[in-house]
């Protein structure tokens, strides 16, 4: 009986009675080497394992039959990544297009964008209200020196109510008032300056804001002098002279 390769096996390879070992080993080794020269080329000894496809391939060599694999497997799974994501707009109630959608919310975000920056650039309501604002402030500033020359402003006060009224028995009281008053129009003025930078930097109209604080520091000086001139009894009694001739 032989094997399909030709190679004697079974009781072919069985030695005769007897025979030493010597001579069944020799009988062996002239059996395998019949096989071997009997065996169809390109097959596998017996007793060792087929290699696998491409084993004994040239360096470099790269198997077709994975490279398509990975190629459908790549094919599969982008093909199911956009059927869910054209799927998801639809469940939840939207047009289908995510794209067109995505790319509307950008182009509106970048306009909102857009006209903020724009906004905040821009100072003042308008060019002539911040010409206006500006020039109020220069006005309030230059009164607000003005009125750190204390013995001026005093001075000026006590010639005003001797021409109009009479002379005041303490005309250093004077002094105190128009120092209070420069105090008071310094930290009016610095309020003023403050809050007509915040409404210019925002775009909104300032002019008026000058105004009113020039309008509040005179207010509050005019006071202040007030309180110190009908304390002086002088005055008072001058007053109350004119009242009664009235």
């Amino acid at each position: 009986m032989s094997a399909p390769d030709g190679r004697p096996t079974g009781w072919d390879v069985v030695p005769p009675r007897g025979t030493t070992a010597v001579d069944a080993q020799e009988a062996r080794i002239a059996a395998d080497t019949a096989g071997a020269a009997t065996q169809t080329p390109g097959a596998v000894p017996a007793g060792r394992p087929a290699p696998q496809y491409g084993e004994y391939a040239p360096e470099g060599w790269v198997n077709p039959v994975l490279v398509e694999q990975e190629r459908q497997e790549r094919q599969e799974r982008e093909d199911r990544e956009r059927a869910a994501a054209s799927a998801a707009p639809g469940a939840a109630g939207g047009s289908g297009r995510p794209a067109v959608r995505a790319r509307a919310a950008a182009t509106a975000d970048r306009t909102v964008t857009t006209g903020d920056a724009a906004s905040a650039r821009r100072l003042g309501a308008s060019p002539v209200d911040v010409l206006l604002t500006f020039v109020l402030l220069g006005m309030g500033l230059v009164s607000v020196v003005q009125s750190l020359s204390i013995g001026s402003v005093a001075s000026t006060v006590r010639e005003e109510l001797e021409t109009n009224y009479t002379a005041l028995q303490d005309p250093g009281a004077l002094n105190g008032a128009a120092m209070i008053s420069s105090v008071v129009m310094l930290v009016v003025f610095a309020l003023v300056l403050w809050w007509s930078v915040v409404r210019l930097r925002a775009g909104r109209r300032s002019f008026w804001v000058p105004l009113l604080g020039g309008a509040v520091a005179t207010l509050l000086s005019a006071v202040v002098f007030a309180a110190v001139v009908f304390r002086d009894d002088g005055f008072v009694a001058a007053m109350m002279r004119q009242a009664a001739g009235g």
